[in-house]
């Protein structure tokens, strides 16, 4: 072995931590001011041999001074390509959710149609907020706490916490999504904020068979966060009851009137009467509204049904869109935000709390259905509901509920079912006797 290595190459007896025996090879040169002393493992005389060659050239010697040397970049090259093998196909939930905002989400956010832009932003602010969001779990190869002990998990060894997006994909399990869902509800976040981010994550992994083909086909179809107790964040939707009342609409327009930008008053008179989203009213153009036949053209960007809808204007929403003045061819010339912005201060201003500009829409429902009597299909239609079934269930019949108290009685077959808790007619009929009582019959 002497023979074979070169002068300049001491061998070195090592003795290992587990006590075993091994060989080192050892490179200590010292030319005036360059000293340099390393040393090298069993298996590295090849990259030893390297290394002294280059303690002998200048070129070398500045390499070597500055980290670049031959034998360096050859370990650095075998280090990486032994990683590249273990997490081939690996990725992060951080990298995920940069690819699907790369690929979905990002695109959109210079469309040009403000309502699908907002959206946009709001996803990506979503998102952004959930990989930063840190989980306890047990390190990879310490012993995990279950049964009795599980209550002293965050005192066992290996228990740490770390950002949900740094952890890779193929790692998290059902136990690691559902302790997400813990941590938001603990930080007082609405059941129904979670279950939007749960949803939102479970996506992401979703599209990565687009954005990142080799983990997906790593995760084997297994989605962490389809998996989570989602049971922790069933429920807590609150439906929203509030209605505009006249007296309201009126103090509420009296402060819209006051506002430098004259459009504001007209904004919320077009969507009292017509029941149309606030998206739907800004981004209106005069070329889409037929005031002769009462009708606008929506086109689908700008529904959130993403389809064509036909809205009937009724007499007041006539007299609405009549006193707009034309300037180009946008009815209004607001986005979201900033109308958001001025609305919020009007609120403060007309002194009106716990109203949305979203009450307009069911403020104009309600008045619909006193003033005519209409299917909820009809309506549904009207005001571009994308379900009838939730339209009825948790608009229509709130409200027919409230028309019943103020009247005092039960008008319809309809409000009986809603107020005995039938779905349909065919039960209320199993219950109904409407055959006359026989003469002299007594009921036994």
């Amino acid at each position: 072995m002497a023979s074979s290595i070169p002068r300049g190459i001491r061998v070195i007896d090592w003795k290992n931590a587990d006590k075993t025996k091994s060989i080192r090879y050892r490179v200590r040169v010292e030319r005036g001011d360059f000293v340099v002393d390393r040393s090298f493992g069993q298996d590295e005389l090849e990259r030893a041999k390297i290394f002294l060659a280059d303690t002998k050239t200048p070129q070398g010697r500045l390499l070597i001074a500055q980290g670049r040397d031959r034998a360096t970049m050859m370990a650095s090259e075998v280090h990486r390509a032994g990683v590249e093998l273990i997490t081939e196909g690996r990725c992060t939930l951080g990298h995920a959710i940069d690819s699907y905002l790369r690929a979905y989400v990002n695109p959109l956010l210079d469309c040009g149609v403000d309502k699908v832009q907002q959206t946009a932003k709001a996803a990506r602010a979503r998102l952004q907020n959930c990989r930063d969001i840190e989980i306890s779990h047990i390190k990879s190869g310490f012993f995990v706490p279950s049964g009795a002990l599980a209550s002293l998990r965050e005192h066992a060894k290996g228990f740490a916490k770390q950002k949900i997006g740094d952890f890779y994909i193929d790692d998290l399990t059902e136990q690691d999504t559902t302790e997400y869902i813990n941590v938001r509800l603990r930080q007082g976040r609405a059941k129904s904020t979670v279950k939007r981010e749960i949803y939102a994550l479970q996506g992401v992994v979703n599209k990565l068979r687009f954005t990142d083909n080799k983990a997906w086909k790593r995760l084997n179809g297994h989605n962490p966060f389809a998996e989570a107790d989602k049971a922790k964040v069933k429920g807590g939707e609150r439906r929203r009851r509030r209605i505009i009342s006249p007296e309201e609409e009126e103090a509420l327009l009296t402060e819209l009137r006051k506002c430098r930008n004259k459009e504001m008053p007209l904004i919320f008179a077009v969507a009292i009467s017509t029941g149309m989203r606030r998206a739907e009213i800004l981004g209106l153009l005069w070329s889409q509204i037929d005031i002769e036949r009462g009708v606008i053209n929506l086109d689908a960007h700008q529904t959130k049904a993403d389809e064509e809808r036909l809205v009937i204007l009724l007499p007041e929403a006539v007299a609405a869109f009549k006193v707009i003045p034309r300037v180009d061819d946008r009815v209004f010339h607001y986005k979201i935000e900033g109308f958001k912005t001025v609305f919020r201060r009007v609120l403060e201003r007309a002194k009106l709390d716990g109203i949305h500009m979203h009450d307009t829409r069911r403020s104009f429902i309600s008045r619909v259905l006193k003033d005519i009597t209409s299917s909820p299909v009809a309506i549904a239609d009207m005001i571009g509901a994308r379900s009838v079934a939730n339209l009825q269930k948790r608009t229509i019949e709130r409200i027919r509920q409230g028309n019943m108290i103020d009247a005092g009685f039960i008008q319809t077959e309809e409000e009986l079912r809603s107020v005995v808790g039938h779905k349909d007619g065919q039960t209320t009929a199993r219950y109904a006797n409407m055959a006359p009582e026989k003469k002299g019959s007594v009921e036994k």
